[in-house]
């Protein structure tokens, strides 16, 4: 891990009551990790050592002046395009009940807002803007039970519509403002004929697992083990945040789309948890072998 002092380009971004830090290096962004584990709640130490061995070609040490503090100080820092990675580490079902909401948070929006500061030099405050309500967003879903009806539409492709049409990835995003242009538009599909074929339209949903999924899992997963199905570990199923989870991910992005996937979901999760259960059974039988 390489020692640099720097006095360049640096941005502070407030964030749930902290300041984030994000610095130049080599031309590239990176973020101070030290503020981020602490405002998550989490033990820096025991992270400190799975930044070392798991993201150890994407740190660096930084001697720069942290937000708050009164000098120059070596700070362990994680280029920002690897935050992401480390952040999907973290389990929130393994950090206590007092920080899960919080550690929640974080991975949700920390990488973007530290990029959105980065790139665009300001980053929105989803929070800052009130969003509507259940009972605000009812006549819009009222319309779009009509487009489905009147279209034959599937309802996943006459929420996309609307999502595209007003850049969110859900109705609960709309403000109360968009509510009546979001009807209207519903509308003006339904009775001007607006919507075209699904020859001449189509709506591309924004997912993709190809294998190269797993590149980012090269400390767990073989190479070898993903040449077929049968070699890939039982323990990479566990339902852990250190293993890939690309199933459970796609589940998410698919709902954030408007796609009702609870069955799905509560199957997945039905087999995580007998795995588990099975798991700890088989080691309960072989440590009562061994002694």
């Amino acid at each position: 891990m390489a020692s640099v002092s720097i006095a360049d380009r640096t941005i502070n971004v407030p964030f749930h009551g902290a300041s984030l830090c994000v610095v130049n290096h080599d031309g590239e962004p990176y973020t101070a990790m030290k503020p981020i584990i602490e405002g998550m709640g989490m033990d820096w130490a025991s992270q400190f050592t799975k930044l070392k061995n798991r993201f150890s070609a994407s740190i660096v040490k930084i001697t720069m002046q942290l937000p708050g503090d009164d000098q120059r100080r070596e700070v362990t820092c994680l280029a920002l395009r690897k935050l992401a990675g480390w952040l999907h580490t973290i389990s929130p079902n393994k950090v206590n009940a007092d920080i899960r909401e919080k550690v929640i948070q974080y991975q949700e929006e920390c990488d973007d807002v530290l990029y959105e500061y980065w790139t665009r030099g300001e980053a929105k405050n989803p929070r800052a803007v009130r969003k509507s309500t259940t009972e605000e967003r009812t006549p819009l879903r009222d319309a779009v039970n009509m487009l489905v009806s009147k279209k034959h539409l599937m309802y996943p492709e006459a929420y996309a519509l609307v999502h595209q049409r007003f850049q969110v990835t859900s109705f609960e995003q709309l403000t109360p403002e968009q509510i009546e242009p979001a009807i209207e538009y519903v509308h003006s599909i339904i009775l001007e004929g607006e919507l075209l074929g699904r020859q001449e339209q189509q709506i591309s949903l924004p997912l993709s697992y190809p294998m190269a999924y797993f590149e980012q899992y090269r400390h767990i997963v073989k190479p070898e083990e993903l040449s077929a199905h049968w070699r890939y570990k039982p323990t990479h199923l566990r339902p852990d945040g250190d293993n890939p989870n690309p199933l459970g991910r796609l589940l998410l992005q698919l709902k954030e789309l408007g796609y009702e996937i609870d069955a799905a979901m509560f199957q997945l999760m039905s087999m995580q948890h007998h795995l588990e259960e099975t798991r700890r059974k088989i080691e309960s039988i072989e440590r009562a072998v061994r002694h």
